[in-house]
């Protein structure tokens, strides 16, 4: 029988979330922190599956010893066309283990559980996209906790941009950047169009305008008003908020940095621990043709408004390869890269997900 870290055999029973287990879900999250470098918790208060019903269809499973919550585990899943048909594609999110049950068989327990729904929902592939400072979540992608072992699929870079109060930017000649309106609908919609396949992703994967009123997005126009570039960024407060718990290594040197600039009126000062990290995240990034003065412009733009109002950081989400990754400013930032491992559960060789699956990074 397996051992928990903190020492004594666990016997563990797995259950399905239900209802009346929102809040126990929130306090679980905001108890376990993710490390990636700075360590941070998820705080999806009030609403534990608002930011899962954005990504698709989902059930969540708990892992008990006793009456403690040991660990969660969520099995979402959508359908990602591929140019044959499409591709049901299953995500492993939300996989916390309680640091005294680290050791023990509550994650395999919970995979197990998730593995199943898998199963039960006609998924073809499983993934799960895992940051490459998390350690923690190594057995999941060597096939020692509950899934089979996972191979590498793609990486994608999240680069964290200080949001400054800079001198305005010179706009590429001939071209106008600025926040986009409602009128903008169909530009954005024909840049999205054209740029999907350079993105490597499936389709555009959001409706513009939001009715929601969860994203913003920017536009670069020519004279004649034909659209050469969107950026379009995600508010996620309303569903999740990302709290700082602790700053380490490289990361105190940063937030020194960008005190000192908040001190000359020119940013906000980063989160106390504990304090929440405003975060925009895009979801959308392509420009039309070999434009990197473009892709610039646009990231500066959103940058201003950022600092504007009072937001902390600009998270540009990029896949390995991406040539936009070498057209961002060159600005006060930080990269963190994440790996999406994925594994065949059903359907056959030919709707493996690599050449069309876009992880939605800014929605993790």
């Amino acid at each position: 029988m397996a051992r928990a870290a903190g020492g004594g055999d666990l016997v563990i029973r797995v259950r399905e979330a239900g209802p009346g287990d929102g809040r126990a879900l929130v306090d679980f999250l905001l108890r376990t922190p993710l490390r990636a470098g700075t360590e941070f918790v998820l705080d999806r208060s009030p609403d534990f599956t608002a930011l899962l019903r954005l990504r698709g269809e989902s059930r969540t499973f708990l892992a008990y010893a006793g009456s403690a919550l040991a660990g969660t585990a969520t099995a979402l899943w959508h359908d990602v066309p591929n140019g044959r048909g499409s591709v049901r594609v299953g995500e492993v999110v939300d996989l916390r283990v309680a640091e005294w049950a680290r050791g023990g068989p509550a994650a395999a327990r919970v995979l197990r559980a998730v593995h199943d729904a898998f199963g039960a929902a006609g998924v073809d592939w499983a993934v799960s996209l895992i940051g490459d400072r998390n350690a923690a979540a190594a057995p999941l992608v060597h096939g020692k906790a509950g899934l089979p072992a996972l191979r590498r699929l793609a990486r994608y870079a999240s680069v964290h941009f200080i949001a400054c109060r800079l001198p305005a930017p010179r706009w590429p000649s001939g071209i106008a950047i600025r926040e986009a309106a409602r009128g903008d609908a169909a530009a954005v919609r024909d840049l999205m169009e054209e740029t999907f396949a350079e993105r490597r992703a499936s389709r555009p994967p959001l409706p513009w305008p939001d009715p929601a009123g969860m994203h913003r997005a920017w536009v670069a126009l020519d004279t004649s008003g034909r659209p050469w570039g969107v950026l379009i960024l995600w508010d996620g407060v309303g569903v999740r908020r990302i709290r700082v718990t602790r700053y380490r290594g490289v990361d105190h040197l940063f937030r020194a940095g960008v005190a000192l600039a908040a001190g000359l009126g020119l940013a906000a000062p980063l989160p106390a621990p504990g304090d929440v990290l405003r975060l925009w995240a895009s979801r959308w990034f392509g420009v039309r043709g070999d434009r990197r003065d473009v892709a610039r412009a646009l990231v500066q733009a959103a940058l201003r408004c950022a600092a504007r109002e009072g937001l902390h950081v600009v998270q540009i989400n990029l896949r390995e390869g991406d040539p936009l990754l070498g057209a961002l400013p060159l600005a006060p930032r930080s990269c963190y890269w994440s790996t999406l491992y994925g594994c065949q559960l059903g359907g056959s060789d030919d709707r493996a997900p690599e050449a069309t699956y876009h992880a939605d990074v800014a929605l993790v």
